[in-house]
């Protein structure tokens, strides 16, 4: 589950990578003075293995979300997730894809860093499916293209997602040079 080690080499790669690649969401201006994101902290108390809960209402159902440049996304509701931060019990929707990447679920949220520490529409995790547990780990929590600059259009966090608690892990806000 949680390693730190892991993480930091993954946080390092994907600097690297965005700097470099031809597909990375910054703009050929922005790489050039780009030196890293920027993250909270590894921690571990925000890395969780969690039952999806599928016993709530409107299970596998349609849920139309608005994006940052307008339009809207169509996902699937797969379920419901519980867990504990600096014990505030916290519970969120989790989403799925109806026409793609079948192998994975995404939580999308908004916590009580969003807008101060982080971006304002929210920031996403990609959940893997694999076996009856997801591993939920807010230290891989980032921000979607879209705060990068205005050439993405992406997801914003549905209110029902808005998290009492602040979840310190992941990206912090992007500072646009």
């Amino acid at each position: 589950m949680y390693s730190k080690e892991k993480l930091l080499e993954f946080r390092k790669q994907k600097d690297r990578a965005w700097r470099e690649n031809i597909e990375s969401p910054l703009t050929e201006d922005q790489k050039e003075t780009f030196t890293g994101l920027k993250y909270f902290p590894p921690n571990p108390g925000l890395s969780f293995e969690l039952e999806l809960d599928k016993n709530i209402s409107d299970v596998g159902k349609k849920v139309v979300i608005k994006t940052t440049g307008g339009d809207e996304q169509v996902y699937l509701r797969a379920g419901k997730v519980m867990f504990n931060v600096e014990g505030q019990n916290v519970d969120a929707i989790v989403f799925e894809d109806p026409e793609r990447e079948q192998f994975q679920y995404y939580l999308l949220f908004r916590d009580q860093t969003t807008g101060k520490e982080t971006y304002k529409n929210g920031r996403m995790l990609q959940i893997p499916k694999k076996g009856d547990k997801l591993v939920i780990d807010f230290n891989y929590a980032y921000n979607p293209y879209s705060s990068y600059n205005d050439q993405w259009d992406c997801p914003i966090t549905p209110g029902e997602n808005i998290l009492p608690a602040a979840i310190r892990a992941g990206e912090k806000s992007f500072i646009k040079p």
